[in-house]
């Protein structure tokens, strides 16, 4: 699954795009954490592959996607989105973001512009970073060599699949977009402009995203719904799809229902 799929041209760079599921059913784009790519979704992309058009995009650097010159920030990767939905003709799909990706698509659902989203899924995503919130010291002390240790299955993927594979200038423009503190960064009090439906996904083990974070997340958005999963971590939607799998679907529905009841 996500294995075939097209470039796209954003901005300065080309994305790679790839499509499954139901060709004429809701479409739903799929948005990858950190030094991941589309290929993380498939746990998941497996239970909605009958139901929903699924849309995965590698962002940029990641998975088959350039890396271009421009900084990487979240508002560069949230044009970097937009810029591909406008070519697809999807500005109104729904969107599901894992971690990095669900910041993506709390801008997009915040920012008005070319992107109306139907509803937005953010799974183990951070919608502010403090300067005193430890995990700053996390992402400053991390190293490329310590995260090729921890995860080398997932850059052997990428070094395997990128057209121009540097994962060590991959891996800094990452970190410095972690780090970022300006308003190219975390959405912070912009996510109070969300008024589409917002389920935020949160496993409670994630040593990353607090419990506050999420509890928070969920009270700054009116008519947010909260789904804290027991004993799951940072990569729930990998490691346990099923448990994820019955909120989600019953969260869209919902969605699907209202529209109905308004048109």
């Amino acid at each position: 699954m996500f294995d075939t799929g097209h470039m796209v041209t954003a901005g300065e760079t080309a994305l790679f795009v790839s499509q499954a599921g139901k060709s004429d059913g809701p479409p739903i784009v799929l948005l990858h954490g950190g030094l991941g790519s589309r290929a993380d979704f498939v746990p998941l992309a497996k239970h909605l592959i009958q139901q929903y058009r699924l849309i995965t995009i590698d962002s940029r650097g990641h998975g088959r996607s350039g890396l271009g010159q421009v900084k990487m920030t979240y508002r560069q990767l949230a044009d970097d989105v937009a810029a591909v939905l406008k070519e697809l003709g999807l500005n109104e799909a729904g969107l599901i973001g894992h971690s990095d990706g669900g910041i993506v698509a709390l801008r997009l659902a915040a920012a008005p512009g070319v992107v109306r989203p139907r509803f937005v899924v953010a799974v183990a995503a951070h919608w502010v970073l403090p300067d005193d919130d430890p995990i700053r010291e996390v992402y400053q002390g991390v190293t490329v060599e310590e995260w090729r240790e921890m995860f080398s299955e997932q850059i052997e993927r990428y070094e395997a699949e990128n057209p121009e594979p540097d994962f060590a200038r991959l891996f800094e423009a990452t970190k410095s977009m972690w780090l970022g503190r300006d308003a190219d960064a975390y959405p912070g009090e912009t996510v109070r402009a969300i008024k589409v439906p917002l389920l935020v996904v949160h496993g409670d083990e994630d040593f990353l995203v607090s419990r506050r974070q999420a509890f928070d997340l969920a009270e700054r958005v009116e008519g947010a719904r909260l789904l804290n999963l027991p004993f799951a971590s940072h990569t729930l939607l990998e490691d346990r799809p099923n448990e994820t799998l019955p909120a989600l679907t019953d969260f869209i529905s919902g969605v699907s229902e209202g529209e109905q009841a308004q048109s």
